[in-house]
């Protein structure tokens, strides 16, 4: 790992709102016993809320000089309440494990379909017994290491055919997305499952059969889901701005809705999409055909206090930064701030997000955050 020089572990990143506050309010009510948050294009906080962020740089790791401390591609980032990182690198096939302070610890994987072993891992994450869930979409298993790097045991997600993309809830119970013809169609259905794989209840279903016939706008392939607080579903599909909350029951509790301009997409954004096209998808790479306008955002992650960070694809005044939307525990919007790093973990104080260097390669930085008036 790169040594941090004292000046640059007390620099102070201050990251303000750039829009001034909005004259019109949030509009609150309730509909059928859902909780509607209808917000304006500005902000508009309340009077007295924190919505200056504030990003001190602990550390980087990525920079160092030997391969242990490099990545191909990260895919993929936990972190356990020790503080210990788990990066995980899908082109190495490997979990690459780091302290909490920095330094690398130990890495592994390999290449393969047997026990413990990874074909195209895409998520890393923490199961509620303190073991690392790795997750690989083409050998369809879920793979349980200790945080030594220990194989213990895989489920196979066979049985829910197509599944993948999967969350573990504190009761680990599995929410997934899984695409699977139904009457002439391709259907992608978002669901809740026990630990058995026995389906619990549907989130969403969306109609994919553009992917086995005609043109495809890469943009309609994606929907968003991460767990919030008490196994709540934070849910989105970025047709239009809206972010859907269920409980753990698959009752929905709230709409955050937010108005916004359209971004178009230009000649540039579509060279950039295709340069960074997988290969594992090169099969339907030349029936692509881009829309005139984004999505209205590209994802979203949240943090220990509630609060959402919306991903949009406003660009900012960086290479590779975009314009973030913040919103509080209520779903108000009270914030809009540029930044050029790509969340991947909100814990405690601290984020830990990737970003691409002067040379093209991925690094993890480890933020310290405070939030001011």
């Amino acid at each position: 790992m790169k040594e941090i020089s004292p000046l640059t572990l007390v620099f102070i990143l201050a990251v303000f709102i750039l829009s001034p506050a909005s004259a019109e309010n949030a509009q609150v009510k309730t509909v059928d016993e859902v909780k509607v948050v209808k917000n304006p294009k500005k902000p508009a906080p309340s009077k007295g809320a924190l919505t200056k962020m504030m990003l001190e740089e602990e550390f980087r790791i990525g920079e160092g000089e030997s391969e242990e401390e490099m990545f191909s591609e990260i895919t993929s980032v936990a972190v356990d309440n020790d503080g210990n990182i788990y990066i995980l690198d899908r082109k190495e096939k490997k979990v690459k494990v780091f302290d909490s302070t920095g330094k690398f610890v130990r890495k592994f994987g390999k290449q393969g379909q047997g026990p413990g072993e990874m074909n195209i891992p895409i998520f890393v994450q923490i199961s509620p017994n303190n073991e690392l869930v790795v997750e690989d979409v083409v050998n369809r298993k879920l793979m349980f290491f200790s945080f030594e790097g220990e194989f213990l045991k895989s489920i196979s997600t066979a049985k829910a055919a197509g599944l993948v993309a999967i969350v573990i809830d504190s009761k680990a119970n599995l929410i997934g997305q899984a695409v699977v013809p139904a009457e002439k169609k391709l259907i992608r259905e978002v669901k809740k499952y026990d630990k058995d794989l026995n389906p619990l209840f549907t989130i969403d279903t969306l109609d994919f059969t553009n992917l086995i016939e005609g043109k495809i706008n890469p943009y309609r392939l994606n929907s968003f889901y991460v767990l919030g607080k008490e196994d709540n579903i934070i849910y989105g599909y970025p047709e239009g701005y809206e972010i859907e909350i269920y409980n753990p029951e698959g009752k929905l509790i709230k709409r955050i809705l937010k108005e916004y301009d359209p971004v178009k997409i230009t000649k540039k954004d579509q060279d950039e999409f295709m340069e960074r096209f997988p290969a594992e998808a090169a099969v339907i790479k030349d029936r692509i055909e881009f829309p005139k306008s984004f999505p209205a955002y590209q994802s979203f992650s949240h943090d220990n206090q509630g609060r959402l960070f919306v991903r949009t694809f406003e660009k900012g005044k960086k290479e590779r930064e975009y314009y973030f939307d913040v919103f509080d525990e209520e779903g108000v919007y009270i914030a809009k701030m540029p930044l050029d790093v790509e969340p991947r973990i909100w814990k405690g104080e601290k984020l830990y997000a990737v970003k691409e260097n002067e040379d093209g390669f991925q690094i993890l930085i480890c933020f310290r955050i405070r939030w001011e008036k």
